[in-house]
């Protein structure tokens, strides 16, 4: 593997430790070894020496938001200071009512760092310095995060949903002052984060696409904006929208591992063989 793909590597091995904050969102128990391990590449991923950092260093005045973003995050999920991961001896407890907000910084600022990713990957392609390996293992990267992305989120629109129909219900269709507030804080954030993902979708494969565009149909439906075919019941549409967003993600995940282990097996071959070059 070459320099500039290696390069690329590492700075994908970033925004995979950035992007799998999500996991958290996921109501289950999470072990804090893994916690650390992320925590650890995203603070010192970003520091002068590494593939990233360097990115910072050199683009400092574009970058500066960005470092500011990261430090925010790293502040707001990877500190001593968070309210929403919380280290309890080997587990890390979640508290899921801040769910929207992992999301939001999650998915918002590994958008960035994927646009920073693909930079540079379609550079070296355009010089003919990119390892068909690195661009298999991003493009299906790629395909897995958006499925993931949808996965997760519509998950977590439906739940708000059908709280929001529990409280039309109980105020016989007149809006609430709780209605308003799930309809601002959650339905319309949600729904924005899954329109930001698919806007910015980097893969032109149709299955991949149709799985995103289905989701926004559901979403136009829910709003408003568009009839439900046939007059399927919401609980129809989301269970649809769902099963595939599942299916995508049990279909990509081993064919992203695949593609990772092999990067990265060759990634540490060449680390290794560069180290005793020096010795």
């Amino acid at each position: 593997m070459n320099q500039t793909s290696q390069y690329i590597f590492n700075i994908y091995h970033y925004l995979l430790n950035l992007r799998d904050t999500l996991e958290f969102t996921i109501d289950r128990e999470h072990n804090v070894n893994l916690y650390n391990q992320r925590k650890t590449v995203l603070i010192e991923g970003k520091k002068s020496g590494s593939a990233f950092g360097n990115f910072l260093d050199n683009n400092k005045e574009q970058a500066e938001k960005l470092v500011e973003k990261l430090d925010e995050f790293i502040e707001d999920f990877y500190s001593d200071n968070s309210t929403v991961l919380t280290v309890a001896g080997d587990k890390v407890r979640v508290d899921h009512t801040q769910n929207i907000k992992l999301f939001e910084e999650t998915i918002q600022l590994s958008e960035s760092v994927r646009d920073i990713l693909f930079g540079y990957l379609n550079y070296a392609k355009s010089r003919n310095e990119l390892d068909e390996e690195i661009e298999q293992l991003v493009v299906r990267d790629e395909r897995l995060y958006r499925s993931i992305v949808n996965m997760l989120v519509m998950g977590e629109f439906e739940k708000s949903f059908g709280e929001f129909q529990k409280v039309m219900g109980e105020s016989q269709g007149k809006p609430t002052p709780q209605s308003n507030f799930i309809v601002q804080n959650e339905l319309q954030k949600l729904a924005g984060l899954i329109r930001f993902s698919r806007s910015h979708t980097h893969v032109t494969d149709n299955t991949t696409l149709d799985m995103l565009d289905k989701a926004i149909t559901v979403l136009e439906m829910s709003e408003g904006r568009r009839d439900r075919r046939d007059n399927r019941s919401f609980k129809d549409l989301f269970e649809e929208v769902n099963r595939e967003a599942n299916a995508a993600v049990r279909t990509n995940e081993p064919a992203w591992k695949e593609a990772y282990e092999k990067a990265l097996a060759d990634v540490i071959a060449e680390q290794n063989k560069a180290a005793g070059k020096d010795a």
